[in-house]
């Protein structure tokens, strides 16, 4: 029986899949400015409210520009009062009156959750090639999770190996929990992350996340609460956050915001990590 502290023996076929996993994500590669749609929902008993976020990121910075205003509050300007007198009664600004859901996102379509693999000779080790399918052996220098295979299940038509992970230090940096990896392409096509985001009140409980390919390159695609989601002033039965038309931009528009429109909350995913060797 192992002590309490000890290191459990590792599943050599799930680390070697694991590593090959970060291999491929290290091989990734997007333009340089990327414009996509984040869009919010939240449920709330039978009502479901969804606000929409032009978004630009600029990649590998993953420097992310959001306007500041929603499509649903600019659609649905706040109507100004008949009687302005030194000020009293002035014109409100469109849209500031409806209320949002988190706060707004600043997340970027290409977020990593820590999978980068940062070692060359790492990569050397899986032989250079993400896609091969056949598993060789890759030793292990410094595991940061005990990886297990839990089986074999179908991801959007594709046969997925099902890994769990357990972090062996430091559970809040290391948030993983599972991952479903492609078996043609090691291409991580789902995975669960214990706490999302970095405020506190959002921070908390489990979120199923998602990878889509669009033109040559896989985007996030939806992050999805697996319970329920605070949002300051109340609680969410659940949440969603969808990354929509992800496409190059050559011709960014840096400025998304509307002079004198500021909002205290915003929804940011933690600064990315670089991972101990394996």
């Amino acid at each position: 029986m192992l002590a309490a502290d000890a290191t459990p023996a590792p599943d050599l076929r799930a680390e070697d899949i694991f590593t090959r996993t970060r291999v491929a994500f290290a091989a990734r590669t997007y333009p340089s400015t990327l414009k996509y749609k984040v869009r919010i929902s939240g449920i709330k008993g039978s009502t479901v409210t969804a606000r929409t976020y032009d978004t630009i990121e600029h990649w590998p910075e993953e420097t992310v520009h959001a306007r500041s205003i929603s499509e649903e509050e600019a659609a649905n300007p706040v109507k100004p009062p008949q009687f302005c007198f030194f000020g009293i009664g002035a014109p409100k600004r469109a849209g500031l009156e409806l209320p949002g859901i988190l706060g707004i996102p600043k997340l970027a379509a290409t977020y990593e959750f820590g999978l980068a693999q940062p070692s060359t000779s790492q990569a050397q080790a899986s032989h250079g090639d993400a896609t091969l399918k056949t598993i060789g052996s890759v030793r292990a220098v410094r595991r940061i999770y005990d990886v297990r295979l839990a089986g074999e299940e179908t991801i959007d038509g594709s046969a997925c190996w099902h890994l769990t992970l357990k972090p062996l230090g430091n559970p809040g940096t290391y948030r993983l929990r599972d991952l479903w990896v492609d078996e043609a392409t090691y291409q991580t096509r789902q995975l669960v992350t214990d706490g999302n985001f970095t405020g506190k009140e959002t921070g908390s409980g489990r979120w199923t996340v998602s990878y889509a390919h669009s033109g040559d390159a896989w985007y996030l695609s939806r992050e999805v609460s697996n319970g329920s989601v605070s949002d300051g002033t109340g609680r969410f039965d659940s949440v969603s956050v969808e990354f929509l038309d992800v496409a190059p931009d050559r011709f960014e528009t840096l400025d998304f915001g509307i002079s004198g429109a500021t909002k205290d909350v915003e929804v940011i995913e933690p600064p990315e990590f670089v991972p101990q060797p394996l």
